[in-house]
C-alpha cells in the first residue's frame, strides 16, 4: 500500500472528525501525521516491518495503530465508523471559504443540503435563514464563498501548495540521478492560488529521472510520461508536473519554467529586438545557433540586458524596462524577520523548552521571540493557569539572563471564553508582555 494511500485515509479521518465537531487538537493530530507522511521517502510498509513507524515525529501511539490496521487489513473500522454516522457528501460543503464543518451539518440537519448547487440554491431563495444560527450576512457570505471556490476550482492556496512543493522537494533532492531540484511556475511566484505544481530538476540523464519521479511514494498517478517531462497526481489530487534539464541548462529552463506566460512573452520580445536573439528553456541563442546563456537565470536576463527579476515580480505589469535600467529593489526576505511574535513551548502544547526555542531563535538572527502558550481552559493543550505563568516567568527570566539567546517576552494565547470574557485575571494579564486573544471552539 503506497503512502498516498495511507494519508488520504488519515485526511478523511480528520475531514470526518471536523464535521463532527471533535476536538481541534484531535483533528491537528492527524493532520500533521497525513505532512509526515508527505515527507517521507520510504514506505510505510517498510517502516512498519522493520518497527520504525513510532520513530516518525507526529505519529502518535493511537495513529499508528489506525495506520497498521489499515496497511495489514485494507480498512480502518474507526474511519467505517465516522462514515456510518456522517454523511460523506457534507466534506462537499465545508470546500466553501467560510463555511465550517459545523455550519454545514446544521444545514444538512436542517434541510438535507448535501451538493454545492443545493446550497447555492438554498442561499439565493433565502431558505438557508431558516437554519439555526444563520443570518442574512451568513448567508451572503456563503453565496460569495461558492462564487470564489468556483473561481478556484481545482486550485489550492499558496502556502498548502509550498509545503506540499517543498515535501517533494526534499524526496527529489534524495535521489541519487539528482544534481539540482527546485520549485518553478505559480508557486514560486507566490500567486495566491495554484492550480498545479511545476517542479525542475537537473540531472545528467534527465529522461531516467522523470521516470524515477513516477514511481516516488507520494505519488497516486501518473497522467504523463514521456521524455524529459512526467505529470502526476498526488494523494491531494494536485497535479505535480517534472522537467528535467541538463545541468548546464537549468537557468534558463528554470527561468521559463517559472513564467508568467506575460512575463516570457515580453522578455522573448525584448530578445528579439536585442539582435534577433531567441530564448527558450535550453538556453539564449543567436540567429546562427550560438549559445550565449543559459546555465544561470542571472546569464539568461543578462544576455538581454536586464538585472535579474525576483519570481515573486514577473507578472508583465512592467518589470523588464525596470530591469533593464538596474537591479531591482530587493524584496523582504527570512534575514528581515527581527523576530516571532507567537510561538508555544512545552509548558503547553509546544515541543520543545524555552531555553531551546530562544537559542534556535537567535541561531535564526531573531531578536526575540514571545511565548504565547494557550490558557486554563484550554485542558487537552495544557493551558496555563495563572500560578503556571508565574512558574513560566521564572523559567524565562532564567533563559534571558544567558548569554546567546534571543529575549524571551512572556505571554499568553489566551481564550475568549463563551460570555465575552478573557480565560485569565487581570492582575496575570498585566504582567504579560504579548496577549493574543483567541476563540478556541
Amino acid at each position: 500500500m503506497r503512502n498516498a494511500e495511507v494519508a488520504a485515509m488519515l485526511n478523511r479521518v480528520a475531514d470526518l472528525l471536523e464535521i463532527r465537531g471533535e476536538n481541534f487538537f484531535k483533528i491537528r493530530a492527524y493532520r500533521e501525521a497525513v505532512r509526515q507522511l508527505d515527507n517521507l521517502t520510504t514506505e510505510v510498509e517498510e517502516l512498519i516491518h522493520d518497527g520504525r513507524l513510532k520513530d516518525i515525529p507526529g505519529i502518535g501511539e493511537a495513529i499508528e495503530k489506525k495506520i497498521v490496521e489499515y496497511v495489514t487489513t485494507g480498512q480502518l473500522e474507526f474511519l467505517t465508523r465516522l462514515e456510518a454516522e456522517v454523511p460523506p457528501a457534507l466534506l462537499e460543503l465545508t470546500r466553501v471559504p467560510g463555511l465550517g464543518p459545523r455550519t454545514a451539518k446544521d444545514i444538512y440537519d436542517a434541510l438535507g443540503i448535501l451538493s454545492l448547487d443545493d446550497l447555492e440554491q438554498a442561499a439565493q431563495t433565502h431558505r438557508l435563514l431558516e437554519v439555526r444560527g444563520i443570518k442574512a450576512k451568513t448567508e451572503e457570505n456563503i453565496l460569495k464563498g461558492i462564487a470564489m471556490l468556483k473561481r478556484t476550482e481545482g486550485s489550492i492556496y499558496f502556502p498548502e501548495a509550498w509545503i506540499l512543493a517543498d515535501s517533494l522537494l526534499a524526496t527529489l533532492r534524495s535521489q541519487a540521478r539528482v544534481v539540482r531540484a527546485e520549485i518553478a511556475g505559480s508557486v514560486r511566484r507566490a500567486s495566491e492560488t495554484i492550480g498545479d505544481l511545476d517542479l525542475l530538476v537537473a540531472s545528467d540523464d534527465p529522461e531516467a529521472m522523470c521516470r524515477e519521479f513516477a514511481g516516488l511514494p507520494q505519488v497516486s498517478e501518473v497522467i504523463g510520461q514521456g521524455g524529459t517531462k512526467t505529470s502526476v497526481r498526488v494523494r491531494s489530487r494536485m497535479q505535480v508536473d517534472l522537467r528535467a534539464v541538463k545541468p548546464d541548462s537549468f537557468g534558463a529552463a528554470w527561468q521559463y519554467f517559472t513564467g508568467s506566460q506575460a512575463h516570457n512573452v515580453q522578455l522573448r520580445g525584448r530578445a528579439l529586438q536585442m539582435g534577433k536573439l531567441k530564448i527558450n528553456e535550453y538556453g539564449v541563442f543567436k540567429e546562427d545557433g550560438t549559445r550565449i546563456a543559459g546555465e544561470t537565470e542571472e546569464s539568461v536576463y543578462a544576455a538581454v540586458g536586464c538585472a535579474w527579476i525576483p519570481p515573486e515580480l514577473r507578472e508583465g505589469w512592467g518589470e523588464i524596462d525596470l530591469a533593464a535600467k538596474g537591479p531591482l529593489p530587493a524584496l523582504v526576505q527570512d534575514k528581515d524577520l527581527r523576530g516571532d511574535l507567537h510561538t508555544h513551548s512545552n509548558w503547553s502544547d509546544g515541543r520543545n523548552e524555552i531555553a531551546v526555542m530562544a537559542r534556535a531563535a537567535a541561531e535564526r538572527g531573531y531578536q526575540y521571540i514571545a511565548l504565547t502558550d494557550h490558557t486554563q481552559s484550554l485542558t487537552i493543550a495544557q493551558g496555563l493557569t495563572p500560578e503556571r505563568f508565574r512558574a513560566r516567568a521564572v523559567e524565562i527570566a532564567a533563559v534571558n539572563a544567558q548569554a546567546g539567546m534571543a529575549r524571551v517576552l512572556s505571554g499568553a494565547e489566551v481564550d475568549i471564553l463563551p460570555d465575552g470574557s478573557l480565560d485569565l485575571p487581570d492582575d496575570c494579564l498585566a504582567s504579560l508582555d504579548v496577549v493574543v486573544a483567541s476563540v478556541h471552539t
